[in-house]
């Protein structure tokens, strides 16, 4: 009986272990379905937050000139060109 009950009880213990090995990175849907989802919205580019693409347009003019040509590098390479 007690050799029963710790078999049982390692083999609770070592699914519980390797549960999260078990876990696939794969993402629920397929690449294909979010590329569909993307041209039915009509861009493949995500939408950034407004208040942060702000604070970089501010950091990006400070340093560089409002509307030069390194501005529009800075903002672009903070991902909100």
């Amino acid at each position: 009986m007690i050799v029963r009950l710790s078999v049982a009880a390692g083999l609770v213990a070592a699914a519980i272990a390797l549960a999260p090995h078990t876990v696939s990175a794969m993402p629920l849907t397929s690449q294909a379905d979010a590329l569909a989802a993307a041209a039915a919205e009509g861009t493949l580019v995500e939408k950034t937050q407004w208040r942060r693409c702000r604070y970089w347009r501010n950091v990006c003019a400070a340093r560089w000139g409002w509307r030069t040509g390194r501005y529009f590098l800075c903002v672009a390479r903070h991902g909100c060109g």
